[in-house]
């Protein structure tokens, strides 16, 4: 396994084994490693473009164009985390269940 740095979408350990349990339960096991690397790199890609999408549903009107104000300046997944933190109490359940939809969505 390769943790992959990808621009801003950094793929922690916990991170890659879900990617990769997605690809395991598609069927896809018996594949070069570059190119499941690559399958890697754009699920995370996919799945953040999800979250992001989940964050903003639950995000308080109120703070929509401070988050909008942030994004704008590229910032960490931190610093979005630590914004989102202190705007949504519950984000970590919320990307449990998300990160569940996303995988049943990915199987079909």
């Amino acid at each position: 396994m390769d943790t992959q740095n990808t621009q801003d979408n950094l793929i922690t350990p916990p991170l890659y084994a879900f990617l990769d349990s997605c690809l395991f339960d598609k069927g896809i096991k018996d594949i070069p490693e570059s190119l499941k690397e690559q399958m890697i790199k754009d699920l995370a890609d996919r799945l953040q473009q999800w979250l992001m999408q989940s964050i903003f549903q639950h995000l308080p009107e109120s703070a929509v164009p401070e988050m909008e104000k942030l994004l704008a300046t590229a910032p960490s997944q931190d610093e979005i985390m630590a914004f989102v933190g202190t705007q949504i109490p519950n984000i970590s359940e919320i990307f449990k269940d998300e990160m569940v939809k996303f995988k049943q969505a990915y199987l079909g």
